[in-house]
């Protein structure tokens, strides 16, 4: 009888340490309620056992058996915790192999329908695209690679060259060399396929400023960036790279209507992904290793939303790029005082919001990434249908003075995350147009006028949002998260956003922006930067990439929205510095300007 009872108590014992690790495996996947904005199920279904099973098992054998599933509960909380670094999989130099390999997420699904594709024939577009972009880059005109590229990135490009244009800057790119080119990972994306690809590579960047010497950099590095690339599932496999006519109608590209990118001759619209694959994305390593962390959740959140929310929508990063183009032109509007120029895409609201914002005063972004923009949640009013997209942003903002002499209003480039909220009327259906790519989305006809808030063939107004997502409003993170659950059909909460770096990411990102404000990364500095390296559990081979982004402006402080995390974080930077006891005047200027900005 005994030994019956000592069986049942250590077959409870096995079921309840096999539902923790089940629990602890859907945290890891994505799952156990975790993509709502009622994130917790799994939890409290825990909870619920243990004191099920507490009241059925009598002492002392529940107590036993509470101690050891707090031990093994708390355990795998550190081993998960141990293991959600963006950094540990740090992406390194000459990385990537055959995607046929078996090697690559997602490469075997999209194969099988796929047949026909051609990796090596992928591979040499995606250098083309790479070339040609740095080319087209350096000359500020970016039009010879528009009909590759989707209507965000190009937006990226011209908003860019505005604020270089302001600042009276050059940025050559020399010397490149491409060390490999892979396919890191392919996904299903509504009635797309996207594969991002790897690029390692090498090259001389010179920024110059006619203003102030204090905006020249010059910096030779090896990189990677990831660029991703995306394509209709139906798409009829014509090539975008290799020739420059139509693949419609064989009709020469001239370079007209650029903006909208259609054939003179046809109409026919070329970077929809109706035949070739379009540049979608670009990702640096950095952003693109701590990506990874959140993205289950992300992702699930958002496939939540596409079904439940908008399904007349075929693609969540079409919706991501329309409101990185839409973000893109409101900051350039915001620099210049131009609001007139983004009114076709945002509310009567919003408008008359920022037209109480406006000054005198022309700011301009010495630099300005999208470090990451993702869907994360989604609403109703009576009306419309609310999309909510974060955007992670590094910058650092120029106030532009008398006689040509600048302000630096950021002491160094910082980061923000934002959100901007879509709004689009409930059945509205699918457009025939873009707002963002220059055509009118109830009727097609081209937007001959960018400062007009009516269709000039069918007289719709813009930015009713009848037809197209339009601009409701750009709320800060704070605002966010105070957004009440009821107000939402699905949403990702703000403390996941905050997750993707983990502290000691934050710090060690931080702690590399302090060693490079002199500029030089000397062997005291490599040997500060590896033992912190080591003692966070990271590989070495991250610090010179990380070290040449800072000192080339492309890394940012980063601080979560935790007021505490940031004094931890600040307290980390601090004593890295001090390590040596020797605190440079930089150094000083840097960790002053942090306190400043962020505590």
């Amino acid at each position: 009888m005994k030994r019956n009872k000592l069986t049942q108590i250590f077959i409870l014992i096995f079921i309840m340490l096999l539902s923790v690790g089940v629990e602890l495996l859907f945290a890891r996947a994505g799952g156990g309620g975790s993509s709502s904005s009622s994130s917790g199920g799994g939890d409290l279904g825990i909870i619920y056992l243990i004191f099920y099973l507490m009241r059925i098992i009598p002492f002392p054998f529940n107590i036993i058996i509470l101690g050891i599933v707090i031990v093994v509960y708390i355990s795998a909380n550190k081993k998960q915790k141990k293991n959600k670094s963006a950094f540990k999989d740090f992406p390194i130099q000459n990385q990537g192999g055959n995607a046929a390999s078996g090697n690559v997420s997602g490469y075997s699904t999209f194969q099988k329908a796929n047949s026909n594709f051609d990796e090596s024939e992928f591979l040499h577009k995606v250098n083309t695209a790479f070339m040609g972009i740095q080319k087209a880059w350096s000359e500020k005109n970016i039009s010879k690679a528009r009909r590759f590229i989707s209507d965000g990135v190009n937006q990226r490009f011209l908003t860019q060259i505005e604020m270089m244009g302001i600042l009276k800057q050059t940025n050559i790119i020399s010397d490149i060399e491409i060390d490999n080119i892979w396919i890191d990972k392919i996904e299903s994306d509504g009635e797309f396929d996207i594969i991002h690809a790897g690029i390692s590579a090498y090259a001389n960047d010179i920024f110059k400023s006619e203003l102030s010497k204090s905006l020249n950099t010059d910096v030779s590095e090896d990189f990677i960036e990831y660029w991703s690339f995306i394509r209709k599932k139906s798409s009829k496999n014509k090539d975008l790279y290799g020739t420059v006519e139509c693949p419609n109608c064989k009709a020469p590209l001239d370079g007209k209507n650029s903006d909208v990118v259609k054939c003179t001759f046809c109409g026919t619209l070329l970077n929809n992904g109706d035949y070739d694959w379009i540049l979608s994305e670009i990702t640096q390593a950095n952003d693109y290793a701590a990506s990874r962390t959140s993205k289950r959740k992300l992702d699930h959140v958002a496939s939540e939303i596409a079904k439940k929310a908008f399904e007349e929508e075929s693609s969540i990063q079409l919706i991501e790029d329309k409101a990185s183009n839409a973000y893109l032109q409101i900051i350039s509007a915001e620099s210049t005082n131009s609001y007139d120029r983004v009114k076709r895409f945002i509310s009567d609201a919003y408008s008359n919001k920022l037209s109480s914002l406006k000054t005198n005063e022309t700011t301009a972004y010495n630099r300005l990434f999208l470090n990451d923009v993702s869907l994360i949640g989604a609403g109703k009013t009576d009306t419309d249908n609310l999309l909510y997209i974060s955007i992670r942003s590094s910058f650092q903002r120029i106030k532009i003075l008398e006689k040509n002499r600048i302000s630096k209003i950021d002491p160094f480039v910082v980061s923000k995350t934002e959100v901007l909220i879509f709004k689009k009327e409930i059945n509205g259906g699918k457009s025939k147009g873009s707002l963002y790519a220059g055509s009118c989305p109830a009727c097609g006809g081209a937007v001959e006028d960018e400062l007009a808030t009516k269709c000039s063939y069918c007289g719709t107004a813009y930015n009713r949002g009848s037809k197209d997502w339009v601009v409701k409003d750009i709320i800060s993170m704070e605002e966010y998260a105070g957004i009440s659950s009821k107000e939402m059909t699905n949403s990702v909460k703000a403390a996941v956003l905050d997750g993707v770096y983990d502290i000691k990411d934050y710090a060690m990102n931080n702690i590399m922006m302090i060693i490079a404000a002199d500029g030089k990364f000397d062997n005291r500095e490599k040997q500060l930067a590896e033992a912190l390296a080591k003692k966070f559990g990271y590989k070495s081979a991250i610090l010179d990439p990380l070290f040449k982004q800072a000192a080339s402006g492309r890394l940012s402080i980063k601080m979560p929205e935790d007021r505490k995390k940031r004094e931890k974080i600040y307290s980390l930077m601090f004593k890295a510095a001090m390590a040596d006891n020797d605190l440079s005047a930089e150094e000083s200027r840097l960790l002053d300007e942090v306190k400043k900005v962020y505590l």
